[in-house]
């Protein structure tokens, strides 16, 4: 499925950042660690400036959420050690359901998040 606007997958990656920083806020998972490969959207959460354009009021929910919590750091990784989200996306376009889990996860997405290491991937 193609996304209609730039603007549009900019939303959705804001929303996503949203949504995910609250969940774990929610959790108490400190220290909260946020990784994104969308350079632009940790660009805009990260800055002071204000952002008059549409997805500006996800940018300060973003905000807002990691001002209140200490520490939350958001930070920018490659697309390419990003492998686990890539494909929890694309299960997610295939599996409408609602579904959390807290625990291990199923066997596909834990060889992901296992590649996704910076020892496997050269970075570290």
């Amino acid at each position: 499925m193609r996304a209609p606007s730039r603007i549009f997958v900019l939303a959705v990656e804001l929303f996503a950042l949203k949504t995910g920083i609250s969940f774990a806020l929610d959790a108490s998972w400190f220290p909260l660690v946020v990784e994104s490969d969308s350079l632009m959207a940790v660009n805009m959460v990260n800055s002071v400036e204000d952002y008059l354009a549409p997805e500006g009021g996800l940018v300060e929910g973003v905000r807002c959420l990691i001002a209140s919590h200490v520490p939350v750091t958001v930070s920018h990784v490659s697309r390419h050690a990003n492998k686990a989200a890539h494909r929890i996306a694309r299960f997610s376009l295939r599996d409408q359901s609602l579904s959390c889990r807290l625990d291990g996860g199923p066997l596909w997405l834990m060889d992901a998040v296992y590649d996704d290491r910076p020892e496997s991937n050269g970075f570290g």
